[in-house]
């Protein structure tokens, strides 16, 4: 249990610290704006963590549940990649995006849960 913890917040601090690096390379530098996009993707890993964990029927076992933040962290760090690239500048932006990438992965968890 603690292990998996472990791992879990090894892949959260791994993902943050690039979200973080692609903040500073779109050009945002104001504090406030970077602690609001910090609380938003802390909350949306939160909230991915535990709907993983407890919605839909039946259980995972422990390296799927792993398996799968693994991809949620890789997948958003390519999305928010892709949106640094295309010159999203403004941090609202980010945070909208983390957000609505947050509801479309509780959604498919949610759906392969419930159809599998």
């Amino acid at each position: 249990m603690i292990k998996e913890k472990q791992e879990e917040q090894k892949w959260a601090i791994g993902t943050l610290a690039v979200f973080l690096i692609l903040l500073f390379f779109a050009g945002i530098s104001d504090f406030v704006e970077i602690s609001i996009a910090i609380c938003s993707f802390l909350l949306s890993w939160l909230v991915v963590s535990y709907s993983i964990r407890n919605f839909g029927k039946g259980g995972t076992s422990k390296e799927d549940l792993q398996k799968e933040m693994q991809v949620f962290s890789i997948i958003l760090i390519l999305v928010l990649a892709l949106i640094t690239i295309v010159g999203v500048n403004q941090y609202s932006d980010y945070v909208f995006v983390t957000f609505g990438f947050t509801v479309t992965w509780i959604i498919r968890s949610s759906a392969i849960k419930y159809f599998s």
